[in-house]
């Protein structure tokens, strides 16, 4: 029984130094309902209630994920240009001199930036 209640004990200690260094690192930004220092004191002086609150309600969310950009088959401005270097390509294998004439859409070829 004694080994049972120890590890209880050094669970609950564990989680709730988690906590707490997580209430002390958080942004207040990521932080709702009360200020930092309130949750933190919430977490030392309220045992397992404390834990609760603030995994419930405490933590905010936090935007690490990457976020997705438009995939390049996707991108209209991107299929355009591949377009028009496409465009660009073809004029100049089909032997013109000035691949480049004036009216005709595209022109040079985009270079990457």
């Amino acid at each position: 029984m004694s080994r049972i209640l120890l590890s209880v004990i050094v669970i609950y200690v564990a989680v709730a130094l988690y906590s707490v260094f997580d209430a002390a690192v958080r942004d207040k930004d990521q932080i709702r309902i009360m200020p930092k220092v309130a949750w933190i004191a919430v977490i030392i002086l309220v045992p397992l209630v404390g834990l609760l609150l603030w995994f419930l309600f405490g933590r905010g969310t936090t935007n690490n994920a990457p976020t997705r950009g438009v995939a390049p088959d996707d991108d209209p401005e991107y299929l355009r240009k591949i377009s028009e270097d496409l465009d660009w390509e073809r004029r100049k294998k089909q032997g013109r001199d000035n691949p480049d004439e004036p009216g005709e859409p595209g022109g040079k070829p985009h270079s990457e930036e």
